[in-house]
């Protein structure tokens, strides 16, 4: 995964075959907008079965946090590259795991 040390983790909230939620504490990788200009993500998603990567695209974003403090971001995006067996671990994961329970992701940009 070339993210050149520019990762940001979360959490995901909701996965399906296209895209996948996940949840935040800021929008941005130093100067780097991770939602909006197309920029490309490098995603790390830990399943049970081992850690998954796949390239994708943030397509919305909404702050869900009360307070400055707290702020989070859910984040709404498009899986654009994914190797065929990653795609058959995740797929796996959709149809037999809880696709809605929380877990370890982390996001990073290539910078090159």
């Amino acid at each position: 995964m070339p993210v050149e040390n520019l990762v940001i983790t979360g959490e995901t909230k909701d996965m399906s075959r296209s895209g996948i939620g996940f949840v935040v504490s800021a929008i941005r990788i130093q100067e780097n907008y991770i939602v909006g200009g197309g920029r490309v993500l490098f995603a790390e998603l830990d399943l049970p079965s081992g850690k998954v990567q796949m390239q994708i695209v943030g397509m919305r974003y909404e702050e869900v946090g009360q307070h400055i403090s707290t702020a989070r971001f859910l984040v709404g995006a498009r899986i654009t590259q994914i190797s065929d067996e990653a795609r058959e671990d995740y797929e796996y994961f959709l149809r037999h795991g809880n696709k809605r329970k929380k877990g370890s992701f982390a996001l990073g940009i290539d910078k090159g």
